[in-house]
C-alpha cells in the first residue's frame, strides 16, 4: 500500500506542525520520520492515521483519496510508546481483540483465530507467554506483543509513535534489529516516528528529516548523513565542529579568513597531526575521555580560544599518543578529511575531502 501526501497543511492555534507537505511513500517500504520535540512528525503520522484532520491537503492510500476516511477504513495498524495493553487480558486476548470486535460477517471463526494468534505469537517470539498477563512481562516483551496486535488484523499500513521511547538503551537496540527483520519478512507498509538519529539510520529504508513542521531532506541513511541539504540537518544527525569561515589558515597564519560561509566537521574526520600543513588548524590538546571502544578528544584553538571535538576509536588513539607524545597542553595541528560548508541562507556550497581546497 502507498501513500502519497499533498501540500498538506495542520496547525494548533499559532503553531504551525505541517507546512505544505509533500511525501511519497512507496509500497513495502519501511520510513522514519525523524526530527526533534514539536517538529511536527507525530501530528503528521496522526494525520496519515486519521486520528486527526488536516487543514487543508489530501492523503492518497494506493491512489485513492483517503482524506476524511476514519481510522477503520484506512486498514492501519497503530503502536504507541506506552504499549496500550490491556491490563485485564492475557496475552493471547490482547493480539486476538482485534479479530473478535470484527463484524460478524467477517469475524474469523475461534479455530481461525487461535491458529492466527499463535502465529503472530511465535513470529515475534513470545508464543510461550500467551497465558500470561501485561504485568507479568519485560518492557521490550510488552512492546512485541503490542507489535503482533498490530498485525493481527492485517494492515495495509502499520504506524508506530516512538516505540521503543520508553525502553533502556540496551532492549532499544536489541528491538531495532528486530523491528528490521520483521519488516524484512512481512513488507507491510511502515511509518515510524522517532527522534532517535541512530534509530532511524539504522532501521529505515529512508529517513524523512522534519523540523518547524517542514520536510528538510528526504532520502536514504546514507544519503541525509553524507550528503546534508541543510546545517539543520547535518547538526541533527550525529556531533559536528562548527567553523564561521573557511576552515584552516595557511601554514603558520593564525588569523581567520572572512568569509560568509560556516564550515561543518564532524568529529570522525580529523586527523591529528604534528606539524602545520595546508588545510591545517593550530590547536592545543585540552583532554582526552575514553568510553568503551571510542575515545573523544578536546582541543582548544589558538586563534579564538572555541574548541573542537575529536572521535576515534580507542586503539586509535593509544597509537596516536604513543607516537605524537599526546598530553594536556601539546600543540598539535588537526587536518579536515571533510568539510561540508553553507553559504548564507543555508545553501550548500560544497561538501569536500580535499583539505586544499578547504582553506
Amino acid at each position: 500500500m502507498s501513500i502519497e501526501i499533498r501540500n498538506l497543511n495542520k496547525r494548533f492555534g499559532a503553531t504551525v506542525v505541517c507546512d505544505q507537505i509533500n511525501l511519497d511513500i512507496p509500497s513495502g517500504e519501511l520510513v522514519a520520520l525523524l526530527g526533534p520535540s514539536g517538529s511536527g512528525k507525530t501530528s503528521l503520522l496522526r494525520i496519515i492515521a486519521g486520528l486527526e484532520l488536516p487543514d487543508s491537503g489530501e492523503v492518497h492510500f494506493h491512489g485513492a483519496d483517503a482524506t476524511y476516511d476514519d481510522v477503520r477504513q484506512r486498514n492501519v495498524g497503530f503502536v504507541f510508546q506506552h504499549y496500550a495493553l490491556f491490563g485485564h487480558m492475557s496475552i493471547f486476548e490482547n493480539v486476538a481483540f482485534g479479530l473478535r470486535v470484527r463484524p460478524k460477517a467477517t469475524r474469523p471463526t475461534e479455530a481461525q483465530i487461535r491458529e492466527k494468534v499463535m502465529s503472530l505469537l511465535k513470529l515475534v517470539q513470545l508464543d510461550w507467554l500467551a497465558d500470561r498477563y501485561p504485568h507479568q512481562l519485560s518492557g521490550g516483551q510488552r512492546q512485541r506483543i503490542a507489535l503482533a496486535r498490530a498485525l493481527a488484523v492485517e494492515p495495509k499500513v502499520l504506524l508506530l509513535d516512538e516505540p521503543f521511547g520508553a525502553l533502556d538503551a540496551k532492549v532499544r537496540k536489541e528491538l531495532r534489529r528486530w523491528l528490521r527483520r520483521l519488516h524484512d519478512e512481512m513488507h507491510v507498509t511502515s511509518v515510524f516516528v522517532t527522534h532517535d538519529q541512530d534509530e532511524a539510520m539504522e532501521v529505515a529504508d529512508r529517513v524523512v528529516v522534519m523540523n518547524q513542521g517542514r520536510i528538510e531532506q528526504d532520502g536514504t541513511p546514507d544519503q541525509v548523513y553524507d550528503h546534508p541539504a541543510t546545517p539543520f540537518v547535518l547538526q541533527f544527525l550525529g556531533d559536528v565542529n562548527l567553523f564561521h569561515g573557511r576552515f584552516g589558515h595557511p601554514p603558520g597564519g593564525l588569523e581567520p579568513e572572512e568569509s560568509n560561509e560556516v564550515s561543518y566537521v564532524r568529529p570522525h574526520e580529523l586527523e591529528v597531526i604534528a606539524g602545520p600543513r595546508e588545510g591545517s588548524l593550530p590547536v592545543i590538546l585540552s583532554q582526552a575521555l575514553t568510553v568503551g571502544p571510542r575515545t573523544r578528544i578536546e582541543f582548544k584553538r589558538l586563534d579564538d580560544g572555541s574548541y573542537v571535538d575529536v572521535e576515534m576509536a580507542r586503539n586509535d588513539y593509544i597509537a596516536l599518543r604513543d607516537r605524537l607524545g599526546l598530553r594536556t597542553g601539546i600543540q598539535v595541528h588537526l587536518l579536515p578529511r571533510r568539510v561540508t560548508r553553507f553559504a548564507a541562507g543555508a545553501s550548500v556550497v560544497e561538501s569536500s575531502a580535499d583539505p586544499a581546497a578547504m582553506i
